[in-house]
């Protein structure tokens, strides 16, 4: 995806294919010119709610008046106005490899009377990259004030919640028990395919018929509910690729429905002295909250997401600041909470707190469980404060240069009998012969920087002697492909072997990356 380009001015695109061993192929080439902004329709069913990014304004939670709260692990998600190529986009890092950014509106989505003809009671869109090769999109449309829910494939669903998962597997749209089903209307195509880095528009559109899908207007999913409450809070899930670092973009999100006013609310991000629910005797680091942003306030509550490692009692729930046990509720009402899930739970703070005198700070701030123990950890914690006067908040910020080095593509090593068909290398025969694939991916690499670093070649270590080496730079850098090494059956022995596949940049500074594999013979 080529951004920012000049309305008006042809620009000359050449593409060449590149073979595994760096050879490129004579350019396909085309002329274009960028008129206008394509097609803006979407736009204007946009009434509730539209962030087009331009800044960070609207994540801004240390001032009142922020559109978006920005649910991750503290240090694993980062969340920046974009810069270069994609300057007016919101640029999530994501550090950690594992985590999934939520970006909830503060402002819930209407629904309104049906559309004649079409039925539509409401929709949810955005625009983001985050369903590309290896990454997911998650939309969740809950009764209540939730942060966030849980990104695994079968992670419980809070009662009335629609979630939608678009991802390498396809799209689908799921519900909890709790929302009526219907007959599904049917009609949805595969979705075309998606590029790393490509920004694509998801529109999750609520009709008296169900709910339906589209990614740039194409129908992709359909599903058999149709919810039952007439408000609900939206959020936009992003994860990418698992186990690496990554960046997800998005250009724009929204929703249908009347304006609602944002809530003249500001946040303090607020840290336990321990992630564990303890028990109610349990003790607690000394740890605690300061009482500064609450005093003078109009109001305040303390905002908790817990995830439960096994099955527990939301009612049972208390956050303790300093000497005060206050009794948590659930967002949204329900049931036990199953393991697995993440529960949003927030406790509205006695005015003793707002006003002056008593400890400073609140010690210990803990969460603790009232019945038998239970393994849960809060995930993140927040107060919400009307302010009863100004609040100096910070500047909005201006795109920060993201510091990215292009990745070389990852290293894959199969096993494979004489027949192609794939083996365990830990179960190879005695006089065996073996073939060994190796394959080269760039798409996962994209997914940091958005580019692939040239690979110069790569070498096969047996039990560290050298036993092949390929250049994959003939004509310029290669970027991954297939390779193959057929060992004979006298080349291992029985007992255990240790293969060592290494990859060199074509940055001779850059160190080589690695990967290991076992082959043991019986």
């Amino acid at each position: 995806m080529i951004g920012n380009l000049a309305e008006g001015t042809a620009y000359v695109v050449r593409v060449r294919a590149v073979d595994a061993y760096g050879r490129r192929s004579e350019p396909a080439e085309i002329t274009a010119t960028p008129r206008g902004q394509g097609d803006t329709g979407w736009r204007s069913a946009l009434t509730g709610l539209l962030d087009e990014f331009a800044d960070d304004s609207g994540l801004r939670t240390d001032a009142p008046g922020s559109r978006w709260h920005v649910s991750g692990y503290r240090g694993c998600v980062e969340a920046n106005p974009g810069t270069g190529d994609r300057r007016g986009q919101l640029v999530f890092g994501l550090l950690c490899g594992t985590d999934q950014a939520v970006l909830r509106a503060r402002s819930p989505l209407l629904l309104h009377d049906p559309v004649p003809g079409t039925g539509e009671l409401g929709r949810a869109t955005v625009i983001t990259d985050a369903a590309g090769p290896s990454g997911q999109l998650v939309v969740d449309l809950v009764p209540g004030p939730v942060d966030r829910i849980g990104s695994a494939p079968n992670a419980p669903l809070p009662s009335g919640t629609v979630r939608v998962v678009v991802n390498d597997s396809g799209a689908r749209v799921l519900a909890s028990d709790t929302v009526p089903k219907i007959a599904d209307a049917g009609g949805a195509k595969p979705a075309p395919r998606r590029g790393v880095g490509v920004l694509h528009r998801f529109e999750v559109v609520l009709t008296t018929s169900g709910v339906r899908v589209s990614q740039d207007g194409q129908l992709i999913a359909t599903g058999g509910v149709l919810p039952d409450w007439k408000s609900a809070s939206v959020l936009f899930g992003f994860n990418g690729p698992p186990g690496v670092k990554s960046r997800v973009h998005v250009d724009a999100a929204g929703f249908s429905g009347p304006a609602a006013p944002m809530p003249e609310l500001y946040e303090v991000p607020i840290v336990p002295a321990t992630q564990r629910v303890l028990g109610s005797a349990d003790q607690a680091p000394d740890i605690g909250v300061s009482r500064a942003p609450l005093l003078g306030a109009r109001s305040a509550r303390a905002v908790l997401t817990v995830s439960a490692g096994s099955a527990l009692d939301p009612g049972r729930l208390v956050l303790q600041l300093g000497d005060n046990r206050l009794p948590l509720t659930r967002a949204v009402p329900g049931p036990g909470v199953p393991a697995g899930a993440e529960v949003t739970l927030y406790a509205d703070l006695p005015a003793a707190l707002l006003a002056p005198g008593g400890p400073d700070p609140l010690s210990p701030y803990t969460v603790r469980y009232t019945g038998d123990p239970v393994t849960a950890t809060v995930v993140e914690g927040y107060l919400e404060i009307q302010p009863g006067g100004p609040v100096p908040g910070t500047s909005t910020r201006p795109g920060a240069a993201e510091t990215t080095v292009d990745g070389l593509p990852t290293i894959a090593t199969t096993v494979h009998d004489a027949a192609g068909a794939t083996i365990d290398p830990g179960e190879l025969s005695r006089g065996q012969r073996v073939a060994i694939d190796v394959t080269l991916t760039g798409t996962v690499a994209q997914w940091d920087s958005g580019g692939v670093a040239g690979v110069a070649g790569l070498q096969l270590w047996l039990d560290g002697r050298l036993v092949l080496g390929l250049p994959t730079d003939l004509d310029g850098p290669g970027l991954g492909g297939r390779y193959s090494l057929v060992l004979g059956a006298d080349v291992l022995g029985p007992g255990p072997h240790v293969l060592e596949t290494r990859e060199y940049a074509a940055d001779l500074a850059a160190p080589p990356v690695s990967e290991l594999t076992q082959l043991t013979v019986r």
